[in-house]
This record gives C-alpha cells, sequence and structure tokens, in this order.
C-alpha cells in the first residue's frame, strides 16, 4: 500500500477554516508540557511508563528524504493554497507565515513525543452506523473527533480538548502518528506500527478543485475514506516515528515544531528548548514523577550531536518530592522545627450531588493540606500550596509568603491521597473536581467574576451550587496556613488585612447585619498611599465630603490597632494639604464649599510622631475624622 495525502471535497452546506480546539491550549512550553504528559498520563496502562520528547533538526540529504517520504510535493501544494485564504481566517494565515518560514530556513524542526507502557491508538478505522461514540476506539477520538473526551472517571481531562496541543506547536498544523497496540488490544491481529497522518488546515482550492479543510495522510480506501497504514517499519523509520521499544503507545511527530508565543525564534538552540520543558514538566508534574507513575526524559537529535536529558524533580523541588513520599508513608511530624519537617492538616472540601453517571449527594470530602519546611535552596514553588488530585498534576497555586517561615506545601486531594486503594467518596470526590477544571485544566478556584474560565461541565453534572464550595478551598488552606504561621506581611506599603478588617467600620465600608456602619452623608476618608519610615506612619489620605455652603471643619486623626484589634488615636508630626482646596489651621482641616459640583475633595500627608503606643510595624493604620461640623464665616462650627 502506498501513503498519500488526501483531502475530501468541498461541500456546499458546511467549511471549516480550522479547528477551534486548538486555542483552548496555551502557548508557551511549559503548556505543551502539561498537556502532552496529562495525555499520556491518562493513557497509562503500565507503572511506570515512560515518556520521551526528542528535538529533531533534519538539513540537507536528510530534510529532502523526509520531505519525499512524508509526500510534500502534495502536502506543500495544499498548504500554500490555504494560505491564499489568510484574508478571512486566523489558521490560514497561521499556515501562510508557518510555510513561509519553513521554507526560508535551511533545517526543519521536528518534535517526537512518544510514550510506552500506555494505551495506544485502538479500535477502528472509522465510526460505525449504530455504535455509540463511548465505544469508540483512541484512533478514532484523536484523529477524526473533535470535542470528544470519553475518558474514564478520575482521569486528566474532561473536555477532549488536550490533544489539540500537538497541532498548536506545528507552524504547519500538521502531526503523524505511529502507534503500537498490546495483543488484546490488536485491530484484525494487526497491533504494531498504525501510521497515520492529520493535517488542520482550512477550506482550499487547489487546481480549480475545492476540497475541506482537514487533510489525512495514510492509505486511501475508497473516494472519501483514508485508513491507518499498519506494519511499514521502512516507512515509519523514514519518518522519524521508530518505535525503539516494544511496549504499547503511540508516537506524535508535530512538523515545523515551534512556540507560538516566539515564532520569531524558529528551532533556536536545541538545549534551550529542552531546558524549558523540563522545567515545565518538573513544575507541573512532580507529584506523577516522584510517585513513580512515570518516567520522563527529553532526547536531542541535531546532526551529529546527541543529547540526552533524565527530567528528575528532586533535584528541583526537593522539600515537596520528600514530603510527597513522607505523606505516602505516613512518617509525619507534629512541628516544623526544621527544614523537611512535615505536618499534615485536614482541609473540608464540600461536594455537590451529582445526577449523572455515578451518582451520589453531596457530602464532605476531607483533603489533605501537607506542608514542609524549606531549605536554603529557592525554587519556583516556594512559599506556594500545589493543588492536585489522582492525574498528579498541579493544576493550580495558593501563593502566600510568611514572615516567620519558609516552606512549601500541596494539597493532595481526591483519589491522589490513597492512589492505590482510594475510597468510593475520594472518587467522586476527584471527578467533581476534575469537572470543575476549565478547559485548560488550570484552576479549582474560581476567579473574580468576569474573568472566571469556564467551568460548564459542573452545569451538565452537579446540582448547584458549586462556587462557594470550591471558593471556600482557599479559605481552608490559608486558615490553615494562618494557624501554623501567623498572619502574613502586608504587601509594600499597606497594613495587614488581618488587623485593617477591625478598621473597616472606621472607615464606613458597607456592612451586612452586624457589620459596619455607612455614613455617606458625612465625609469620609480613604488611604492612597501608606508607609512606615524611620519608625514614623508616613500617610497620604483622600477626604471627601459632600458640597454644601456652609462647608465643613474636622480634625484628621491617625488610629493605629494592634493584633488583638485594640485601636489608638495618635497625634501627627506634620499635617499638610498636597491636593484641593481645604487649608489645616491648628490641626483642623477646613474646607470651603464651592459654587458647584455634588462632592468636595483634599489630599493630605501627615506623618506620625515617633513615640506610637504600638510599634508601627506591628500595626494596622487608618485615618479617622473626629469633631466633624460645619464650617461657619472661617471659625469652627457647633461641635
Amino acid at each position: 500500500m502506498t501513503a498519500t495525502w488526501c483531502w475530501e471535497r468541498r461541500s456546499r452546506n458546511y467549511g471549516n477554516f480550522g479547528n477551534a480546539n486548538q486555542w483552548t491550549v496555551n502557548a508557551g512550553l511549559s503548556s505543551l508540557a502539561r498537556e502532552s504528559t496529562q495525555n499520556s498520563a491518562d493513557a497509562r496502562i503500565d507503572t511506570p511508563a515512560e515518556l520521551v520528547f526528542t528535538f529533531i533538526r533534519l538539513d540537507g540529504s536528510r530534510r529532502r528524504d523526509f520531505e519525499n517520504a512524508v509526500g510534500w510535493d502534495v502536502l506543500g501544494t495544499h498548504l500554500r493554497s490555504m494560505g491564499g485564504e489568510s484574508s478571512g481566517a486566523v489558521t490560514a494565515g497561521q499556515i501562510r507565515a508557518g510555510l513561509e518560514a519553513v521554507e526560508e530556513q535551511d533545517s526543519l524542526v521536528l518534535l517526537r513525543v512518544a510514550d510506552y507502557g500506555c494505551r495506544g491508538l485502538t479500535g477502528p478505522e472509522f465510526p460505525e452506523d449504530g455504535v455509540p461514540s463511548s465505544e469508540y476506539g483512541n484512533f478514532i477520538k484523536l484523529c477524526r473527533l473533535d470535542l470528544f473526551s470519553g475518558k474514564d472517571e478520575a482521569s486528566g481531562g474532561s473536555f477532549g480538548l488536550g490533544k489539540a496541543v500537538y497541532w498548536r506547536f506545528s507552524r504547519l498544523q500538521t502531526v503523524l502518528f505511529n502507534s503500537v497496540l498490546s495483543e488484546d488490544d490488536a485491530v484484525a491481529g494487526l497491533r504494531r506500527n498504525r501510521l497515520f497522518g492529520v493535517n488542520q488546515g482550512v477550506v482550499h482550492t487547489t487546481d480549480g478543485v475545492g476540497y475541506q479543510g482537514r487533510g489525512y495522510f495514510g492509505d486511501p480506501v475508497d473516494d472519501d475514506g483514508v485508513a491507518s497504514i499498519w506494519g511499514d517499519e521502512r516507512l515509519a523509520h523514514k519518518l522519524y516515528l521508530d518505535r525503539r521499544d516494544p511496549r504499547p503507545g503511540t508516537s506524535a511527530l508535530l512538523l515545523g515544531f515551534y512556540d507560538p508565543d516566539r515564532p520569531d525564534l524558529g528551532g533556536g538552540e536545541l538545549a534551550d528548548l529542552a531546558r524549558e520543558l523540563r522545567e515545565g514538566i518538573e513544575e507541573n508534574f512532580w507529584p506523577l514523577l516522584a510517585r513513580g507513575g512515570m518516567r520522563v526524559r527529553i532526547e536531542i537529535e541535531d546532526g551529529p550531536h546527541r543529547e540526552e536529558i533524565h527530567v528528575d524533580p528532586e533535584e528541583t523541588y526537593t522539600e515537596l518530592v520528600r514530603a510527597l513520599r513522607r505523606f505516602d508513608e505516613g512518617d509525619i511530624d507534629e512541628v516544623l522545627d526544621e527544614p523537611y519537617s512535615v505536618v499534615v492538616r485536614d482541609v473540608p472540601i464540600d461536594i455537590s450531588r451529582r445526577r449523572t453517571g455515578t451518582r451520589h449527594n453531596r457530602f464532605t470530602h476531607t483533603a489533605k493540606l501537607v506542608v514542609t519546611a524549606s531549605d536554603k535552596q529557592r525554587d519556583s514553588l516556594e512559599n506556594k500550596v500545589c493543588l492536585f488530585r489522582r492525574p498528579e498534576m498541579v493544576v493550580q497555586t495558593i501563593d502566600r509568603a510568611f514572615e516567620s517561615q519558609t516552606y512549601h506545601a500541596f494539597l493532595v486531594a481526591g483519589a491522589a491521597i490513597d492512589p492505590d486503594s482510594p475510597a468510593t467518596e475520594d472518587i467522586h470526590a476527584d471527578d467533581f473536581l476534575r469537572f470543575s477544571e476549565p478547559p485548560a485544566h488550570d484552576r479549582w478556584i474560581p476567579g473574580p467574576r468576569g474573568k472566571q474560565a469556564s467551568q460548564a461541565n459542573l452545569t451538565a453534572h452537579y446540582v448547584a451550587p458549586w462556587v462557594p464550595n470550591l471558593r471556600k478551598i482557599e479559605r481552608a488552606v490559608l486558615d490553615e496556613l494562618l494557624l501554623l504561621f501567623g498572619a502574613p506581611p502586608p504587601p509594600a506599603g499597606k497594613a495587614p488585612e488581618s488587623v485593617m478588617r477591625h478598621l473597616r467600620f472606621l472607615r464606613g465600608d458597607p456592612g451586612g447585619k452586624g457589620g459596619g456602619v455607612s455614613a455617606p452623608r458625612k465625609p469620609d476618608t480613604q488611604l492612597v498611599e501608606w508607609t512606615v519610615v524611620d519608625g514614623c506612619w508616613d500617610v497620604h489620605f483622600e477626604v471627601k465630603a459632600r458640597n454644601r455652603a456652609e462647608g465643613w471643619s474636622m480634625r484628621p486623626r491617625l488610629a493605629l490597632a494592634g493584633f488583638d484589634g485594640g485601636l489608638d488615636t495618635v497625634d501627627w508630626a506634620s499635617l499638610d494639604v498636597v491636593d484641593g482646596g481645604g487649608e489645616i489651621v491648628d490641626g483642623e482641616l477646613r474646607l470651603a464649599g464651592k459654587d458647584r459640583g455634588r462632592f468636595v475633595k483634599v489630599v493630605l500627608r501627615g506623618r506620625s510622631t515617633a513615640e506610637l503606643p504600638i510599634p508601627a510595624e506591628e500595626s494596622g493604620v487608618d485615618v479617622v475624622l473626629r469633631g466633624t461640623g460645619p464650617l461657619v464665616d472661617g471659625e469652627e462650627g457647633t461641635r
């Protein structure tokens, strides 16, 4: 059989201008690391499975031989036709720019992503009438379907979008595959070297004939069907898709590899790309690698140069890897009194009632917060809490620093608590968290209103409400950290929030029942900037008052609050107007009314005396107004 490229004829009813799925995948090698590693982790049938990334640079005769094997004459012709559609399609513009970059460069860069000990591209070539989609094999799901996951419970993804990562990082929107199946998954007795290619292009016209956007590389079996090529080891070798290990799995080859956010780098220094990819894998999958669920290595084939890099998160995230191993062994300390000591705290997560699949009532899941004291070697996960479940990929981090302690931590939830024998409720919790993840699988905790990624899968499977359940995760984690370490340091120029909560009633912040009292008709203050200078508070603040004919007079006072919530007002060493029409007379602020406008405003700067009842570094700060009344003929009004 002869492998060739084929595209279906363009339909009058529908035309596709690219696969929108890929836009759900972020650019950057960290995203490539997350999505591709998760895909392989979900397909594991052996432990440990193995994942190998290989950067390949081809030039000269090696490039020409590869292009001959991949049918470049046909593929290139269609790609050029697709690029001509760039005025009306984003993907077409990408293909045009990618094709120009590939043809201008002497070398062609490929990336091969190969897993071993994983379920390969199983199942028949084409969907069959009457066969439900849930019974499709991995081949159809990956190569012929969009937005379909079909993954088991507690797997990594739920949208079926992670596979788009392969095309996202190909300049030519073209990926080739070779898969080996286990004996149990053999298709009509065939199981080795299942070769196939997919081009995610746009509708185009070549030699006067209109074609659909998606093209396939394989064996044409009828007018519009293209099937896999089986058992052609010679072709697999020419396409750099050799399977060097007899174990089942899949190799994906990305043609014209690049980072979409940095297209100007081209192939760049392959060693730099490999290092960045390694960092992304270690940061996102240190739990998976630490528990031995997968081994990962990165290879470089650059002409005669060969290099192999083994990914080992223990070198970078020593505290986290050791803490996870101690947690798994039940080796826990009572206190954090030295580097690598480990404590565990319970964090409740409310799980909503499920109405599809394996149904269950709402319940409270107990996740485990594991905290370890850090050594002196800094890394990117210091003073952060990594959140993960059974796929053992870090979904999200909660960032919080404390003056008293440098730490590393993780919240292990769902079936990841005891991966060898998870309880039923742990599996249910894992599914709830999986469905809470947006397509990028980068959060459980909803973002601010208007900035929240889609959590539509929860709508389909669970009874609302669930947003409060997810938001309480962060609050519960921070509460446990506060009990361990005390209040966090305030941001530069800002008092601790734990203190400022006691002062809200002074600033007229709105409150509910039992909350602060708002006084909108009286002058109000708003801190603009506040910092400690030589043990004194230096404060810029604004006073805003309703404009009225009789004006206002008042005495601004600096208010300090300690961690016990106690309140003290202190004297100013200096107090001056820096903007606005007011004036300071003997410590009194005088504001005259204006001819027009609803409000009068003035900005002041004050510095406290050095003699304070509470050290400035240990206090919260606000400005309160005393003696508020009308301004009468430039004199003080009634007090």
